[in-house]
């Protein structure tokens, strides 16, 4: 025994020593929670790190990789300009914005609002969203975030993913643990030599790995849970210990806290069909067929009632009531029943009402502040539930759903001190839904996109089932929403859906509509990509530049506030890896040409026209710009020769002559 004890204690030893030896090593610690991108004259560029959630699941789940988590790299500067106040606002793929692109996440509303609140500070409300992260995760990233961040305000949006989510109750790599043994099971994943044979095992079975899954069907794998399975009771227990882990927290470092409740598709989304009674199956199915198809809502219900006698613990019964009820105009029966639907979901993605019960009591009891945001989405629709008019799909709220979501958060500051209290007349501060939107971007090419990834969603399992209607609906809306698109817009979102051009959608969109010459439309899809990526190459500079153009084209005067602010934004991106002193040559004349500078703009484009990667990244833009200085300067034949040259190059010799014949039927008598 004593031998046994010595070789392990040996071995244990050996393991310390090693693991001491790998922190030595930068490139094996955990992902931080920020990342400092670059500095400059006193001013620092930092970015929440999106490799972060690397630190709860490294892309797998079981041994199936996965496709989709996510998180946002929002950028910021170093130090916080005085009197600034910074939220943090963490949760799941709800907070990230799923669907939608995330500056019409539920944080960037709530930017928008304090900002109109409180128009003097500047205010700063950083995403932390994590797709599929449980409460644990979630009281992990607000530790992390609070102290990176020197936040001065946490919200909490969390309890969708206490099952299914990382870290869940019933989550493939985690379940059945408690808070303790997660916690040292999350330990465990920090360390280094955790990190390195997870590293050399991903190397090893890459080749014969399957290909990358939706999140949504590999942790459908989990199985169903019971409205009795223990898992849930384990779900609840977990999601009130890190509630109060987080409060705790928070109240030791002085930092308000607003936990929010959570709100779902209560009368929209089919759940889990169960088995049927094994002993009278084939009248079950009769039962549940009458109720399906039966036009005639008392027929239906009174076959739902026949089922239920059978089975009345079967989420599907449930929802077919609700939907006839709603039929018969008994919006609080119908109400009633699509709740019980979704608190007997096998499947439970969505939070149940013991769920949001734990948030509301957590709050009282820690003294945080509570955002009712499921009453406030309940308030705003129909007397049966919430359903698609708020929700993009079975818990993730489309954009005016989001916007009450801020609100929400908001709303629970009344009685919050200073710098948090409310103005008395913060309601009437505050601008319409449509208006914050309508501010942000709220594009109609992003909202064909969230149509159709939603069809898709519904059309595959496990969501499919109860939702045939759904995707139908969805198809017919996408087909709308196309047909009410203008041409450019087509251009460019089918040149986006091919891989071609931008990545990002209103870029792609906005380049296309600028080719087009409808440059009033590409100025709001150009603003909408700089509020999606700021501090970007292509996002920001390009976006801003191209924008301010499509301004000037329209009549409107260049904002120089803006040109003053892009030189200072490009003289922290200039040290990227990637960045060429050619392009910075080019923005720097596209710039000073907006401005007015003509010898600046001039010396820094002719600069720029020696780069062969700027010739062909940017051949029109760079061809007119110059075109249009040298003209000015008097340089008629080198501006000709320019375009001839680069032209023929770029093997697109028809835009030259366009551009040469337009450069001579312009050019003023001497």
């Amino acid at each position: 025994m004593l031998g046994r004890l010595a070789a392990l204690g040996l071995g244990l030893g050996l393991v310390a020593l090693v693991e001491v030896g790998l922190r030595l090593v930068p490139a094996l610690d955990p992902p931080p929670f920020t990342l400092e991108l670059a500095r400059a004259d006193g001013r620092a560029l930092h970015a929440i790190n999106p490799a972060y959630a690397r630190r709860f699941f490294a892309g797998v789940a079981g041994d199936v990789a996965l496709r989709g988590i996510r998180m946002t790299p929002r950028p910021y500067i170093e130090p916080a300009p005085e009197g600034a106040l910074r939220v943090l606002f963490a949760g799941g793929s709800t907070v990230q914005g799923y669907p939608h692109p995330k500056r019409l996440a539920a944080s960037s509303f709530l930017q928008e609002m304090l900002g109109d609140l409180w128009p003097e500070r500047r205010i700063e409300v950083f995403n932390a969203g994590i797709t599929a992260a449980s409460s644990f995760a979630v009281a992990r990233a607000v530790a992390d975030g609070v102290e990176a961040l020197s936040a001065d305000l946490v919200v909490v949006y969390t309890g969708h993913n206490e099952l299914y989510g990382v870290y869940g109750a019933a989550s493939l790599a985690q379940g059945g643990q408690g808070v303790w043994s997660k916690r040292a099971h999350y330990a465990l994943m920090q360390w280094r030599l955790t990190g390195l044979v997870g590293r050399l095992l991903g190397a090893l079975r890459a080749e014969r790995a399957p290909p990358p899954a939706d999140l949504i069907a590999v942790m459908a794998r989990a199985g169903y849970v019971a409205a009795a399975d223990e898992r849930r009771g384990r779900a609840a227990e977990n999601l009130a210990d890190n509630l109060r882990a987080i409060a705790e927290f928070c109240r030791e470092r002085g930092v308000p806290l607003v936990l929010c409740t959570l709100a779902s598709n209560e009368r929209g989304f089919a759940p889990a069909r169960g088995a049927a009674p094994i002993a009278d199956a084939e009248r079950w199915a009769a039962l549940l067929a009458a109720g399906e198809r039966n036009r005639e809502p008392h027929k239906a219900l009174a076959a739902l009632a026949q089922a239920r006698a059978l089975a009345d613990e079967d989420a599907y019964v449930h929802f077919l009531r609700g939907v006839h009820l709603e039929r018969l105009g008994q919006g609080r029966e119908a109400q009633a029943a699509y709740v019980r639907a979704r608190e007997l979901d096998l499947r439970p993605w969505r939070a149940t009402d013991t769920l949001n019960e734990i948030v509301r009591r957590v709050a009282v009891q820690e003294g945080a502040f509570l955002a009712d945001v499921s009453a406030r989405l309940r308030a705003e629709s129909p007397s049966a539930g919430i359903g698609w008019e708020l929700m993009a799909d079975h818990l993730h709220p489309a954009a005016p759903g989001q916007v009450l979501l801020a609100w929400s958060v908001v709303a629970a500051l009344k009685s919050a001190p200073v710098p948090w209290e409310l103005p008395a007349d913060w309601q009437s501060r505050l601008a319409g839904p449509d208006d914050y939107r309508q501010r942000l971007g709220d594009l109609p090419v992003e909202r064909l996109a969230v149509l159709r990834a939603m069809a898709a969603l519904f059309a595959a399992p496990p969501m499919d089932q109860g939702n045939e209607g759904r995707v139908r609906a969805l198809e017919q809306a996408a087909a709308a929403a196309w047909a009410g698109l203008s041409g450019g817009e087509r251009t460019g979102v089918e040149r986006w859906s091919k891989g071609e051009g931008p990545d990002l959608l209103p870029l792609n969109v906005a380049d296309a509509l600028f080719a087009t010459g409808d440059y009033a439309l590409a100025r709001d899809y150009y603003r909408a990509a700089n509020l999606e990526e700021p501090y970007t190459v292509w996002g920001d500079l390009w976006g801003t530049l191209r924008r301010l153009r499509a301004a000037k084209l329209v009549g409107d005067t260049v904002d120089v506030g803006e040109l003053d602010a892009l030189q200072e934004r490009m003289h922290l991106l200039a040290q990227a890896p990637d960045f060429t002193e050619g392009l910075g040559d080019f923005f720097s004349g596209y710039a000073l040409h907006l401005r007015g500078d003509g010898s600046g703009a001039l010396a820094a484009l002719e600069s720029a026209v020696r780069d062969p990667g700027i010739r062909r990244t940017f051949f029109a833009d760079l061809l007119e710009l110059l075109a249009a200085e040298l003209v000015a300067a008097d340089r008629w034949a080198d501006a000709e020769h320019y375009v001839a040259q680069v032209a023929a190059e770029q093997r697109r010799v028809p835009f030259g002559h366009q551009l040469i014949e337009r450069l001579r039927v312009g050019r003023s008598p001497r």
